[in-house]
């Protein structure tokens, strides 16, 4: 058998990016070299790699077969690079945050990026952890900061420290001052998140602990509008408090509740190919930004 580095790199970033032009792009080769090395791989294996219909190229079931032995491939080949083990990320890397990360983090991040990687280019997501994590099992993401779970086969992940929730709301309500039961929400408007998000979940686990549901539940994806609707008195919300602006605070209340809102897992997970000391330095950079805002503990 004879088959080529090049063809299992090809193979690789087609997989990885859903298509022949985006993987020739980032190898800088022309397309039809890279349809060549496919074709040249598929004759060589017998048998189809992708599926090209649809406007994607997707992993056949034999291309599935041999995604992981290829990644081990291109793992072993870096390690035998001259450059091996100066942990660096090289080309294109993806990655999604969490709109809080998006908030306190992201601009000095990238920033600092850029001073450490010229040549990286960085590709952005902000969604719900959950989105994101599914992103990341799904390999459409590289690097992935949530504060949702991160147990991803074939990922690796590290806790970065405790975020922290709290139902804030509007000042001058007539709860301000008060520890907050969910019977006294009921009948409040309350804004959160999509449900399957981490301030989703975590608003309705603490209504059934009272074995109350509110009468008004309007879900948004964004945290700073969601911070807006507050501020203006028009409801209730948990959220990062360090999330709000000067401008914000100065209109909104923190409230203490019974139960508490307990605080949050803020983690890094990357794909275990991805993982780097450029990946460590990432995380690091969030964890301190976070301390800095002191949200994190």
């Amino acid at each position: 058998m004879r088959l080529t580095l090049a063809q299992i790199e090809t193979f690789y970033w087609i997989s990885r990016l859903g298509s022949f032009h985006a993987a020739a792009r980032q190898l800088n080769v022309t397309q039809p070299s890279v349809s060549g090395r496919i074709r040249e791989l598929e004759l060589e294996l017998g048998t189809g790699l992708f599926d090209r219909s649809g406007g994607r190229a997707r992993l056949t079931e034999a291309g599935r077969a041999i995604q992981t032995q290829a990644e081990q491939m291109l793992t072993l080949a870096r390690e035998i690079h001259d450059e091996a083990g100066s942990g660096k990320l090289r080309g294109l890397l993806r990655l999604g945050v969490v709109e809080t990360v998006a908030h306190l983090a992201l601009p000095g991040l990238i920033g600092a990026l850029k001073l450490r990687r010229p040549q990286l280019r960085v590709e952005l997501a902000v969604d719900v952890g959950a989105a994101l994590i599914r992103q990341l099992e799904e390999r459409q993401l590289d690097v992935v900061i949530s504060n949702d779970s991160t147990n991803v086969e074939g990922a690796i992940s590290r806790a970065l420290g405790q975020i922290d929730l709290a139902w804030v709301g509007p000042v001058g309500h007539r709860l301000a001052g008060q520890v907050l039961h969910p019977a006294d929400l009921r009948d409040e408007a309350i804004f959160t998140q999509p449900a399957q998000s981490t301030i989703g979940r975590t608003i309705r686990a603490w209504f059934d602990t009272g074995r109350e549901a509110p009468k008004s539940l309007s879900v948004c994806n964004s945290l700073s509008v969601i911070s807006e609707l507050v501020a203006a008195g028009l409801g209730f919300a948990v959220i990062t408090p360090a999330l709000l602006s000067p401008e914000l605070a100065a209109r909104v209340v923190r409230y203490a509740a019974e139960p508490p809102i307990e605080a949050r897992t803020l983690s890094v997970a990357a794909l275990r190919e991805t993982w780097s000391e450029d990946v460590e330095f990432i995380a690091e950079f969030v964890a301190e930004a976070f301390q800095q805002g002191r949200s994190l503990r």
